[in-house]
Order: structure tokens, then sequence, then C-alpha cells
């Protein structure tokens, strides 16, 4: 069956050239045009805050909203602080809408790839480092990346 499927493309040329029937296949001249479309464009970047359910901490991004470029290297930041009253670890989950933009929002440092210590009432700007791929579809024009801030307690080692 895959050979026949083969087959069938030289076999109709020769009937077409024996027959003297081709029938033309019609292309505006518009879709021979490529056009290369712009790989820079500006963007928005929503960003959002979360903590679980009674989560000892302050958390937000220092900007809740940012312009970026596609395709360039960008930085943002979050600020968390403990509030615990007693060292504490944090896990961030990221989320990123709308869930296509998930494939062309690249991080390459990110706060949330480790668990972070914190010390009792220690508060600090965690980055973001990222790009957004340029290829990511036109009708997207915003992204919204948000992180929750789990608490997870430190164990205290005994003797």
């Amino acid at each position: 069956m895959f050979a026949f499927g083969f087959a069938l493309v030289p076999l109709y040329d020769i009937f077409c050239e024996v027959t003297g029937i081709r029938i033309p296949i019609a292309v505006s001249e518009a879709a021979s045009i490529t056009e290369e479309p712009d790989k820079s464009r500006s963007i928005t970047l929503e960003l959002l805050a979360n903590t679980n359910n009674n989560a000892p901490w302050e958390f937000h991004p220092l900007s809740d909203k940012i312009e970026v470029q596609t395709g360039l290297m960008q930085d943002t930041e979050f600020y968390a602080k403990n509030l615990s009253g007693r060292p504490i670890n944090g896990v961030a989950t990221p989320d990123i809408r709308p869930v296509e933009a998930g494939r062309y929002f690249r991080k390459v440092e990110c706060f949330c790839f480790e668990e972070q210590q914190f010390a009792t009432d220690e508060g600090r700007n965690m980055m973001v480092r990222f790009y957004v791929d340029p290829d990511l579809p036109p009708h997207i024009d915003t992204i919204t990346l948000s992180y929750t801030l789990f608490a997870k307690e430190q164990r205290v080692a005994s003797n």
C-alpha cells in the first residue's frame, strides 16, 4: 500500500501526458508571497502572586504588569516575607495563561526551580529571568504569569 501511494503520482503524470488532460491547480499570487513576520513585538505580562490557605507569607510581584519584547531576555521580581515566626521553606508553583502561551514562555532562572529557605521574619526579592519566543502566535498579546507560594516547615535535626 505504501509503495502504491508513491506510484500514483508518476502514473497520474503519465496518464495526463498521454491523454492531454491536465487539471491546472490555481495558486493565488498572494499565497506564493512569503512575508517574514516581525519577530520582535511588545506584549503585556501580567504578574500575580497567591499563597495557599493560611500560609504565613507576604507575597507579591514588584510590578503587577510589565511590557516585554518577544525574543529578548528579561527579568522581573517577586517579594516574599516569612511571617510564621520561625524558619520555613517556601515552594512556589507557576501557572501561565493562556495555556497556549506556555509553549512560548521560557523561564531561564526562577525562584520556583528550588525550595527557598527563609529565616524567621526574613523577606527578600526573588527573580525570574525569562524570554518570550518570537513565534508567539499573533492573537496572544497578554500573558499572565502567576505563582502560588506554599510553606514547608524546616525539620530540625535532633542529636
